[in-house]
């Protein structure tokens, strides 16, 4: 379980810049970090940096030239948003151990410490459990403190 605990954080920051605008519809590649010539396109040596895209390169090349572009880009981060939501929604599932939808002070204790750690912070109505809402506004409203 302490997986778990490692991974909330990555998934919170992962979907945070996911939803922040990098490679969405109609962004450049070239505006990106991978991007390193700013030319558009991320090659396979500028990908090798980021390890997830590295490895699935070959998968998110659709046209097969040894490149990406946008709209590949695009269908890339979308494959990886879709994974990121349902491994949270498994972790979700086994950390609500009563299966009310919510997650206990108890139940982040016992399998998400870092939720445990900052539970006041996500309780947000102060009901002494932490809803998928609550966890969904304390993500909105940090991302407008970052913009």
């Amino acid at each position: 379980m302490r997986w778990i605990a490692l991974l909330a954080p990555l998934l919170i920051a992962a979907t945070a810049t996911a939803q922040s605008g990098g490679w969405q519809s109609g962004a450049k590649p070239g505006r990106g970090p991978m991007d390193v010539n700013s030319d558009g396109i991320v090659t396979r040596e500028e990908a090798q940096g980021y390890p997830r895209l590295s490895t699935d390169f070959d998968a998110a090349d659709a046209n097969k030239d040894g490149k990406l572009d946008a709209a590949e880009m695009n269908a890339h981060r979308e494959r990886m948003k879709v994974e990121m939501r349902a491994k949270a929604e498994e972790r979700w599932k086994a950390a609500d151990t009563d299966a009310d939808g919510t997650i206990s002070r108890a139940e982040a204790e016992s399998s998400m410490p870092h939720m445990a750690q900052r539970f006041e912070t996500f309780d947000a109505d102060g009901d002494g459990k932490i809803a998928r809402d609550e966890m969904h506004n304390f993500r909105m409203k940090k991302k407008k403190k970052a913009d």
